[in-house]
């Protein structure tokens, strides 16, 4: 039986706010192999973006254990981490969260391989400008002087540039136009193909991530009510709030099955 690359196993998260414990992620498990794509779908505060910081140890779990490659990251020090962040890197909703507005695009781009000790720095960034659509010369650019999706695609060359194995999309193309999101998802499926790659893919859209997910899960309320191949939970959702959620893009498919009405309420 083939292992993994990335196991999540009843994994939990609980922030206090006020005084108050807020469950953010409840006891929620599912697998991802090398080379597919798996989403996790779900309004604002159902948790999907909590599980991405988990897997990436950015946040502590309070409960629950993620493995890569078969390996636990739990107890890991600074030094196991770094090890891992080679292979684990993120895409995030702006892009510019990964690129400093004061350093030219070459630094950022470069920083990455600098800290892991890379060598031939300069020629790697400018082939991965070209893998993600854009010129070697606009290295010497700053993040401001490029459009929204040529953001983007500058913050999947900074996730991409030391060739991890997995890349953790936090609604990468919400932000964007239609048309720019249907060429930055291009891209996304083109980059898998040629590296390999394993996306944990986050998004509220599930006509996004019909056109881009093997399997998904969908969260509500910090739990994984639903999930399975795309195509089969598309066809035949089994859960209400799987089926509020398609309604919202597909009409066919009606809010629940007559008994209960989902409220969703972030």
């Amino acid at each position: 039986m083939t292992t993994p690359l990335l196991s999540v196993k009843n994994l939990s998260k609980t922030f206090s706010r006020r005084g108050q414990s807020v469950q953010a992620v409840d006891n929620i498990s599912f697998t991802l192999n090398a080379g597919e794509t798996w989403a996790l779908v779900g309004e604002s505060g159902s948790g999907k973006s909590t599980t991405g910081r988990l897997v990436l140890g950015l946040t502590s779990a309070s409960a629950g254990e993620i493995a890569f490659e078969g390996r636990p990251l739990a107890g890991r020090n600074a030094v196991g981490w770094r090890s891992v962040r080679r292979d684990m890197q993120m895409i995030f909703q702006d892009p510019l969260s990964s690129l400093d507005p004061k350093r030219t695009i070459g630094y950022s781009l470069e920083e990455p391989l600098i800290i892991h000790g890379a060598g031939n720095r300069k020629t790697q960034v400018a082939e991965m400008l070209e893998q993600v659509g854009l010129r070697p010369q606009d290295s010497a650019r700053y993040p401001h002087e490029f459009s929204g999706g040529q953001r983007q695609r500058l913050g999947i060359a900074r996730a991409l540039i030391l060739k991890p194995k997995l890349i953790v999309c936090d609604e990468p193309v919400s932000a964007l136009d239609v048309s720019i999101q249907s060429q930055i998802l291009n891209l996304l499926m083109q980059l898998q193909r040629d590296y390999g790659l394993a996306y944990l893919f986050i998004s509220h859209d599930l006509n996004v991530v019909r056109h881009i997910a093997d399997s998904v899960g969908v969260m509500y309320r910090g739990e994984i009510v639903e999930q399975g191949e795309t195509a089969e939970v598309f066809a035949a959702p089994r859960h209400d709030y799987t089926r509020y959620l398609l309604n919202a893009i597909l009409p066919e498919y009606p809010d629940t099955q007559g008994e209960t009405r989902i409220v969703a309420n972030g």
